[in-house]
């Protein structure tokens, strides 16, 4: 067996033709590659690497030649490990240096056996690769888990950009008034996903909030807001400046009204806005062409605009518990419609042109006072979809 000690913490061993790294004595990782074969016509490829991670990534794409390992004997493999192990040692454990898969779980084990040096430049390392890798890098580090050496700040501060970072502050701000700094970042982490330095999915539990956080408006690639359960009054006329939402979740609040600027989210396709106080919907409503799933059972809605007609897309929408007198025939312009519930309401008749709603596969018109007549009977005959238990 050959030993070669690089300090106190780590060394290099040479084990029945295998070199291993040693930590604070004890075995941890096989060195499997060294040297790369690299014909002198693809040098050219390696021209701006910034490390050694860029370098087996040009390597893996390259298709003009086959580039693979050298076969050399295990004693000067050995020796090369240790050389490379040396230079990144002497350059204060560089991860740029060697690959990334064995740079930092050495690193984080040597941080955790008390190596000062380590402990001084691991984290530093993680934030330098993550914010100037590739996205094989930044994947790599995330989903080997040591981001989660960083504090929760120093973690959202790398991996958002800097405009939804401070947006995401005043948020904690606006929020969260007595929650401490610690207690603040766990909180909003809990709330959000991220997705290329960006946060997509906003969801604020329940917190009591009496007023629309104007925060909020600041995330300008939010696909999904979820602000259910809280007190909330109103929607603010901003919520048009969220051009990219998708999924809007307004439930359980005591909202009176949706502004018409709502209809300029055009790239809505789910709206739940059960469990308030809504008596009707903006007149532009029906511009939400992609709308498909529309929540608004539990409100005091007595009628819809003329324009809900045209939501060509729907194919999910309750109106259960509200305060509905009447399904008029433009109702049966939404083609689109697969399941409607309109249970609880003040429903005296049903259009006939219901029947050509071929799409329709559930209807709930339970508890409604429907007028019982031989046109009434014979439709619901006719319809062959489940009808639930129907009132007379």
């Amino acid at each position: 067996m050959k030993e070669f000690r690089i300090n106190e913490y780590l060394s290099v061993r040479l084990e029945r033709g295998e070199t291993r790294v040693y930590i604070a004595g004890q075995p941890f990782i096989q060195c499997k590659f060294l040297l790369l074969n690299i014909p002198i016509t693809d040098i050219r490829l390696f021209d701006e690497i910034d490390s050694i991670d860029e370098a087996a990534e040009k390597i893996d794409g390259s298709k003009e030649k086959e580039i693979r390992s050298v076969e050399i004997p295990p004693e000067v493999e050995f020796w090369g490990h240790c050389s490379n192990l040396q230079v990144w040692y002497e350059h204060g454990y560089d991860t740029r240096l060697i690959h990334s898969n064995i740079a930092f779980p050495i690193l984080q084990k040597l941080t955790e056996v008390g190596d000062p040096l380590a402990k001084i430049n691991f984290k530093e390392e993680l934030i330098k690769r993550y914010k100037s890798g590739s996205k094989k890098i930044k994947d790599f580090l995330r989903m080997e888990g040591f981001l989660q050496e960083l504090s929760i700040d120093e973690y959202l501060n790398l991996i958002l950009d800097g405009e939804n970072y401070k947006a995401l502050m005043e948020l904690g701000d606006e929020i969260l008034l007595d929650f401490d700094t610690s207690k603040k970042m766990s909180f909003l982490l809990e709330c959000i996903k991220i997705d290329d330095g960006k946060i997509y999915v906003l969801d604020v539990p329940e917190l009591d909030l009496k007023e629309f956080p104007k925060s909020i408006f600041k995330f300008e690639s939010l696909e999904k807001l979820s602000i259910r359960n809280n007190c909330l009054k109103s929607i603010p006329h901003e919520i048009y400046k969220l051009k990219k939402l998708k999924e809007l979740w307004i439930g359980s609040n005591e909202i009176s009204h949706l502004p018409n600027s709502i209809s300029k989210n055009s790239e809505l396709t789910s709206l739940w806005a059960d469990d308030n106080k809504l008596i009707t919907l903006p007149d532009d409503f029906g511009n939400l062409q992609k709308l498909k799933v529309l929540m608004l059972s539990n409100n005091q809605i007595e009628r819809l605009p003329n324009s809900f007609y045209r939501l060509k897309s729907l194919e999910v929408l309750s109106l259960a518990n509200n305060k509905i007198k009447t399904i008029p025939d433009s109702f049966c312009k939404i083609e689109s419609l697969v399941k409607l519930y309109l249970f609880s309401n003040m429903v005296k008749e049903i259009p006939n042109c219901i029947t050509k709603l071929t799409n329709l596969t559930y209807l709930d018109i339970s508890h409604n006072p429907v007028v019982k007549n031989p046109i009434n009977t014979e439709l619901l005959d006719q319809l062959k979809i489940k009808i639930n238990k129907v009132i007379y």
